[in-house]
């Protein structure tokens, strides 16, 4: 009868990652620094989760010739970009390999390089952050999708002390549409 034992831990190993999951992702809304990102949403669907919002960031195309920091990246590279607050977005200053450290009127966000020159100007990276999906209520997808003429789609992200980021609302002309909340 030594299996039941094993099976036990087993099922508490599953169970704590499951909570490390969830909580290392709250812990990040909780303490993160919010930041507002430009977006340019696209709204595709899923059979299986309804529809949600696919999110391509100003950020997420960088030329590295014109930001300070490192420039030489490859395709799975971790990259800390050092993002200054700016009204109405957030705007990028610097590249790193390395986390760079806090930083007065500045945040730090990890991502990870998806792309690099080729197809593109020689300079230029795209990082994906790991925020690039919102999931909304069925039906709601196309109007994020297709804002009205003049209409602005922005997104809220808290990004914490170690560079992760999550998304804490979704912003139509500054106003709250959908927001995530603790649990």
């Amino acid at each position: 009868m030594n299996w039941l034992p094993r099976i036990a831990v087993v099922l508490a190993l599953q169970t704590a990652v499951l909570f490390a999951m969830v909580g290392i992702k709250q812990y990040t809304l909780a303490t993160g620094i919010p930041v507002v990102l430009e977006t340019q949403p696209i709204d595709p669907r899923s059979l299986f989760r309804g529809d949600y919002v696919r999110l391509n960031y100003v950020i997420s195309e960088l030329d590295t010739a014109t930001l300070a920091g490192d420039d030489d990246y490859a395709r799975g590279d971790a990259v800390y970009v050092v993002l200054r607050h700016a009204t109405p977005y957030a705007t990028p200053v610097s590249l790193h390999r390395t986390h760079p450290g806090p930083r007065d009127g500045h945040v730090v966000i990890e991502g990870t390089v998806t792309h690099t020159g080729r197809g593109m100007t020689p300079h230029t990276i795209l990082v994906r952050y790991g925020i690039e999906a919102y999931f909304v209520p069925e039906g709601e997808g196309l109007a994020l999708e297709r804002p009205a003429a003049g209409e602005t789609v922005s997104i809220e992200v808290a990004v914490d002390r170690f560079g992760n980021a999550g998304i804490t609302a979704v912003l139509v002309d500054d106003e709250r549409r959908y927001e995530e909340t603790l649990f």
